[in-house]
């Protein structure tokens, strides 16, 4: 312990400073003026009390206040370092909790929310957080924050069930947590599963008060009811998302989208006269004439309506099918991997099909049992069973003169299938619990990610309805077959998820490309469009750079010399521009020191030692390792410098 007035070091249990005769206090009473500190937003004397203090309390306590200075300062690599010091039995549940927030910032996702969930087992005492003493004054109020941000690192990684689950456990707490709603609806929505997308964009729309939410909270909502075919509800929700903001680019488009395929020229004109009744009303009007402007003009391009984005000689085949497709009402059956576009692909057919201006209605048959899969394809009858108050209108009729797609068509039973077959030879069924026979017009396209073929080899899928399915088959190909269509959906999803994230990314650095085109993308299309989307949520940069990215692309099936190779000579000039200072560096790069360390010994030595003339004194300074270290590591290379 040191005296606070002199600075000179006292014996242990000194009342009285020798040198300058001053009172000594004790640690803990220092510690208590610390605390009152943080709290009191009185950081710049807290780093000389705590060198007082430093070897007479516990380090445990002193890498805690040095971090959390640190984390308060924005000085994350000093905070995590000083966090990580502590033992693992110590750790609060706040140093847990920042150093999770250090980690979504580090893009490490997997870190971050292994921090979050080991803070639910945590005791959580909240007087002891210097940093978060006012803003979480109840247990309930951090586990919100919590379950909201493991489910965003959940649904960003795929992980939807855990991620549902968590914003469940938000709503167990805050029942008007807009948030946690939005975010179910995005789920429900990917999933297919368009009736509870509704019912949670319905939720988070009447919570929140920010017209700019709101008017994307009501896009996303009308999207859901166009996918269930409910236009005159689409194009509602789409009215009210233009009244509350008229630079909302994607309800303009979705409006004008419908108002031209539907011909709705009457309809259009009333809704004119409803919209110059608000404020800026004019100003709507424009932006909708020139969204319907945009389309009708696009309607005279054969492939503007098919929302494939690539030039590869694989999806130009593809696209060539689909315009057949759309001239004929056979019967189309698209395979391909999970995440390649084949509800894309049938959505295009519908929209160039004389169809266009009729019902598209999607039903995921591997998303429900036989039992709820029959009374949703053909409805049922009030009474029917258990539950059914009402009749209810199955898909099929619903679809009346449109198209309906059934996705993952290889996952229905063997009972299903012969009720199937029935439909397709006569276009009839019965609902569920009732007698009578229906008949009704609908263009009928199939899909799935599984190999029909052998399934009909092995007697798991009827041969019958085989063939009548495959009538027109289109193979998708994967998104590692398409070459450079891969950064052409890249730089799309980029320049969406910028502007509806209101980001600054406008391109990919060479580094990424190269990454991007050897990447086997496992997860095709819907993966790709995630990781822009989870780039762009966690960072904002005028460029994507190789930092950016998750580690499954950077380590899979490109070899660590190979990406060491491309960002080799950045990482060299940048330590040079900082003294071969690590964590200066790391600052610089926007990653973790030890990131950094990791990259640098990855590196090739004989590379180093060229971009440094051979000096093995700077070598020795870019590794951060001593002379004596960087002849040890030449000699087990079996280099000569």
């Amino acid at each position: 312990m040191y005296c606070e007035k002199c600075g000179m070091e006292l014996k242990k249990n000194s009342k009285f400073c020798k040198n300058c005769g001053s009172r000594v206090r004790n640690a803990d009473e220092i510690l208590d003026e610390i605390k009152q500190d943080f709290k009191q937003n009185n950081l710049s004397k807290i780093p000389d009390k705590i060198k007082i203090v430093e070897n007479d309390l516990s380090e445990d306590i002193i890498f805690q206040l040095k971090g959390d200075l640190a984390f308060i300062f924005g000085n994350f690599n000093e905070a995590m370092e000083n966090y990580l010091k502590i033992k693992p039995q110590k750790m609060r549940w706040d140093t847990l909790y920042n150093l999770a927030l250090i980690y979504i910032n580090n893009n490490n996702i997997k870190k971050a929310i292994s921090f979050l969930e080991t803070i639910l087992q945590k005791d959580m005492k909240f007087d002891d957080s210097l940093i978060y003493y006012d803003k979480y004054p109840s247990k309930e109020k951090l586990l919100i924050d919590i379950f909201l941000y493991l489910g965003v690192l959940y649904k960003n990684t795929g992980k939807y069930i855990e991620a549902v689950n968590s914003f469940k456990s938000v709503l167990n707490f805050d029942t008007k947590n807009e948030y946690a709603y939005a975010n179910l609806g995005d789920i429900y929505f990917k999933d297919g599963n368009y009736d509870l997308a509704i019912e949670n964009y319905n939720a988070a729309i009447k919570i929140t008060t920010d017209n700019s939410r709101k008017s994307n909270l009501y896009n996303d909502l009308g999207f859901s009811y166009f996918r269930k075919g409910l236009t005159n509800e689409a194009i509602e929700c789409f009215k009210n998302a233009v009244i509350l903001n008229p630079e909302n680019k994607n309800a303009l488009y979705n409006l004008g989208l419908i108002y031209v395929k539907s011909g709705m020229k009457d309809e259009i004109k009333d809704d004119y006269k409803q919209f110059l009744q608000y404020d800026g009303g004019i100003e709507i009007l424009f932006n909708i004439s020139k969204s319907i402007m945009n389309i009708a003009k696009q309607e005279n391009e054969s492939l503007s309506f098919i929302d494939f984005i690539g030039e590869s000689l694989p999806i130009k085949k593809v696209k060539d099918i689909i315009i057949k497709a759309a001239e004929t009402d056979s019967t189309v059956f698209i395979q391909g991997e999970n995440g390649t576009g084949k509800e894309l692909v049938a959505r295009a057919i519908h929209k160039l099909s004389k169809r266009f201006d009729k019902p598209f209605i999607v039903v995921n048959c591997g998303a429900l049992p036989e039992t709820l899969l029959e009374s949703e394809l053909f409805g049922y009858e009030k009474g029917a069973f258990t539950g059914a108050v009402k009749t209810r209108q199955g898909r099929f009729e619903i679809a009346n003169g449109g198209t309906i797609f059934l996705d993952e068509i290889g996952d229905i039973t063997p009972a299903m299938q012969v009720k199937l077959l029935r439909f397709i030879q006569y276009k009839e069924f019965e609902r569920v619990g009732g007698n009578e026979t229906i008949k009704v017009d609908v263009r009928l396209i199939t899909a799935t990610n599984k190999d029909i073929k052998a399934m009909v080899q092995q007697g798991t899928f009827r041969e019958d309805l085989f063939y009548r399915l495959y009538v027109l088959p289109i193979l998708l190909p994967a998104l590692r077959e398409r070459g450079k269509d891969i950064i052409l959906l890249a730089q799309y999803f980029l320049k969406n998820f910028s502007d509806k994230y209101n980001k600054k990314f406008k391109s990919f650095s060479e580094d990424v490309i190269r990454i991007f085109l050897k990447y086997p993308w496992p997860g095709n299309v819907r993966q790709l469009e995630n990781i822009i989307e989870r780039i762009v949520t966690l960072y904002d940069d005028s460029e994507v750079k190789i930092f950016h990215l998750p580690d499954e692309l950077v380590k899979l099936n490109i070899t660590k010399k190979e990406v060491v190779s491309d960002i080799t000579e950045d990482l060299i000039e940048v330590l040079k521009s900082t003294g071969y200072d690590h964590k200066k560096a790391a600052r610089k790069l926007k990653i973790t020191e030890q990131y950094l360390k990791e990259k640098l010994n990855e590196m090739d030595l004989d590379e180093i030692l060229q971009r440094v003339n051979n000096s093995a004194t700077k070598a020795a300074k870019i590794l951060g390792i001593s002379r004596m270290g960087l002849w040890k590591r030449l000699k087990k290379k079996t280099t000569q410098i």
